[in-house]
């Protein structure tokens, strides 16, 4: 159950204003927080992303993360999804407090799911201390 990197399938930026189409059409057919719903959600803001524009990609992720942690189990594959691509998307921009709060919470998702000692949950803590060290806190991957 590994969470998806943001930039592993590119999407074509003219194909955005199609897929809100499709998300207009999802929110109106299956409710806002339908997980096809969402899961669209999540590829538009990637999409904004690959396309050059993360102001616009911002929100989206943060309210796709926001939407599948009050709807789906905090460590459905979907929630996950969104917060490797928000944590990418904040990592990109520099983000480094943010980014290593979201990585918090992956790798919390990544225990519930595949447990503590999983080697995905290990690459994921890992990637945190990396994080951190890029900030430059002093803070350890061992405090979270």
């Amino acid at each position: 159950m590994q969470a998806a990197t943001s930039r592993a399938i590119p999407i074509d930026p003219e194909k955005i204003p199609g897929m809100l189409a499709t998300l207009c059409s999802y929110e109106a057919w299956l409710g806002p927080y339908h997980p096809q719903t969402l899961s669209l959600l999540t590829q538009v803001g990637i999409a904004y992303w690959q396309a050059g524009d993360a102001r616009a990609a911002l929100p989206v992720l943060e309210g796709a993360v926001r939407d599948l942690g009050g709807h789906l189990r905090p460590d459905h594959e979907l929630r996950m999804q969104a917060l490797a691509a928000l944590r990418d998307l904040l990592m990109a921009t520099r983000d480094w407090d943010r980014a290593a709060a979201v990585q918090s919470e992956l790798l919390r998702c990544q225990i519930l799911s595949l447990g503590s000692d999983h080697p995905q949950t290990a690459a994921t803590r890992a990637s945190l201390a990396a994080i951190l060290l890029e900030k430059g806190s002093n803070g350890t991957a061992g405090e979270v």
